[in-house]
């Protein structure tokens, strides 16, 4: 791949490279988390989109993940020690957040989410609001932090499946399968694990073909029909109820943060999992 890298070592959690045929792979690089979303990758993400939304070389901008999947969600552990001194300072966090986070939507390039293993809390909902999601046959996608009294954060569920699966997929707190997702319209492609690197490049190389002003434009107006409908004053609307949750949390999620510092993640989660047991 002949890659543009000259800033690449400004950025800790992210590789950037733009290849020959003008497609920009952004990789979700901390493998070692499975990728969660710490304050550091959501901000070198959002720059690089930004860059390569600039550079006239890019044409289309694929987001990836590194290790073993795609993205397990925020980083739990960076929340336990956050400390917020009244509901507005709650409130502007997440309303910053959501501009940062939801990048992908606003640029002007089309954004492939290249989907494996794992897409869960923010995994799943950046692969919702990027223009095209591919997803390989072995991956689980949720909302289950909702098990473990976590809001969500980017509410474009709604505005992506009907309301009865919406509400299924929020009220269970369950997971769905690739192909499920495929089915209820979450998704656009499911591969095989060991053809996804391909079945995104073919898919890129396609959408790079076009015209670039005419894929910006219809980027766009896709995006403005359901900003019209209402999306950006629901999502304003769950981002004042999260601001209240997350200021005046419920009991099992201070449980958890609790549990996260004196145990770990990994032995905390499976604490709040056993209420759930044979339920699915």
């Amino acid at each position: 791949m002949s890659a543009d890298t000259a800033n690449s070592a400004d950025y800790q959690h992210l590789l950037y490279e733009v290849d020959s045929d003008h497609i920009c792979w952004l990789t979700l690089n901390r493998p070692e988390k499975i990728n969660a979303m710490n304050k550091r990758l959501l901000a070198e993400l959002r720059e690089g989109l930004l860059r390569a939304d600039k550079d006239d070389d890019v044409r289309v901008i694929v987001i990836r993940g590194s290790g073993k999947g795609f993205c397990a969600g925020h980083d739990l552990v960076e929340d336990a020690n956050d400390v917020f001194k009244s509901i507005y300072h709650y409130r502007t966090h997440f309303f910053e957040q959501f501009d940062e986070f939801t990048t992908p939507w606003r640029i002007t390039k089309p954004v492939i989410a290249s989907v494996h293993k794992v897409a869960i809390g923010k995994g799943f909902e950046l692969s919702l609001f990027c223009d095209i999601t591919i997803v390989t046959s072995d991956t689980k996608m949720g909302y289950n932090e909702f098990r473990y009294g976590i809001a969500g954060h980017c509410m474009f569920l709604p505005w992506v499946v009907n309301m009865k699966t919406a509400k299924n997929i929020m009220l269970t707190g369950g997971e769905v399968t690739a192909h499920q997702a495929k089915e209820i319209g979450l998704i656009t492609e499911v591969v095989e694990p060991d053809e996804l690197h391909e079945a995104t490049k073919r898919k890129a190389k396609l959408m790079a073909a076009i015209p670039p002003d005419i894929q910006r434009v219809h980027k766009m107006y896709l995006n403005r029909v359901y900003e019209m409908q209402g999306l950006k004053s629901a999502t304003d609307y769950y981002l004042e109820l999260v601001a209240i949750t997350g200021h005046q949390t419920v009991p099992e999620y201070a449980q958890l943060m609790d549990m996260i510092k004196e145990h770990g993640l990994r032995a905390a989660l499976d604490k709040a999992q056993e209420r759930y047991k044979d339920l699915d």
